[in-house]
């Protein structure tokens, strides 16, 4: 549970186009959708496996993934696996930023619902056709991107407060990647981070699910720094926190959603999916 700061971040902070990113989402009152008896927590750490970006600046890659995974496990009750790479290049492409010099949350709404998202395998059959590498340049196979957009997202929507961003992944919408200043910040020893501070490069990140920690909610999120960082690569963040990042002019948290509007459903949870795969006869995940 160690902090390291890597020398690649990668959200182009400052060249985000907030006015443009608010034209891509919907208008609509998250706060307004009802929720039921929900669990603590819905186990999406265990589902997701700790992320690395390496020294290539892909970190939206990797929190649009993380969100859209949580996203289509909404809709299809499976979990796949995304390629960051494939989503990190489009959101570059719908950013007009070439290189490796990271891309815009404006970028990747776009790239979500029109180009869609890669599953590393992309027939199912549980063989990845491709995985995430550390080489910017890597190529994908010829299908790719008639693959990807059988994948799309339906709705985009900002979230500006912790009760808001709680709300949003309680009512089963998707998940949340956010985009900001790196901050002179760090999880606690318990991966909890309770004090935001502003300041520093741009990066990108997830939140994905929440959890009761000492009686008071919490999200999850999830980062690329790899599993030395925060608790295996997750921290989380207290209601204050969240509060404090949203103040924060460079700072957006988008909802991104499979739906094509908003509409309550259950939330899929780890139990959920481990009885029904257990049920199949098989064994692991």
């Amino acid at each position: 549970m160690t902090e390291s700061t890597p020398e690649s971040l990668g959200y182009a902070v400052e060249e985000e186009q907030k006015d443009l990113l608010s034209a891509m989402c919907l208008d609509f009152d998250v706060m307004s959708l009802v929720c039921g008896d929900l669990p603590p927590t819905r186990g999406i750490k265990e589902l997701m496996r700790r992320s690395d970006q390496g020294a290539v600046n892909s970190c939206v890659g990797f929190g649009a993934t993380h969100a859209a995974m949580v996203s289509l496990f909404n809709q299809t009750g499976v979990w796949r696996f995304l390629h960051p790479m494939w989503s990190y290049r489009r959101a570059q492409e719908q950013s007009n930023i070439r290189g490796d010099r990271g891309a815009t949350i404006h970028g990747l709404a776009r790239s979500a619902k029109v180009d869609g998202f890669l599953p590393e395998d992309f027939d199912g059959d549980g063989q990845p056709e491709s995985v995430y590498t550390t080489n910017y340049n890597m190529r994908f196979p010829e299908e790719a991107a008639s693959v990807a957009k059988q994948w799309l997202l339906g709705y985009s929507i900002e979230l500006t407060s912790f009760d808001a961003c709680l709300r949003f992944l309680q009512a089963g919408q998707g998940a949340i990647i956010t985009g900001g200043p790196w901050g002179n910040w760090k999880p606690n020893a318990a991966g909890v981070c309770t004090k935001y501070r502003s300041g520093g490069g741009g990066h990108s990140r997830a939140y994905v699910d929440w959890i009761t920690i000492n009686g008071d909610l919490h999200l999850v999120e999830a980062n690329s720094h790899g599993s030395r960082w925060g608790d295996d690569g997750f921290s989380y963040h207290t209601k204050g926190f969240v509060d404090s990042q949203c103040r924060d002019n460079s700072f957006v948290a988008i909802g991104l959603s499979d739906l094509q509007h908003p509409m309550v459903r259950k939330v899929l949870t780890y139990d959920d999916l481990r009885t029904r795969m257990f049920s199949r006869g098989r064994r692991t995940l």
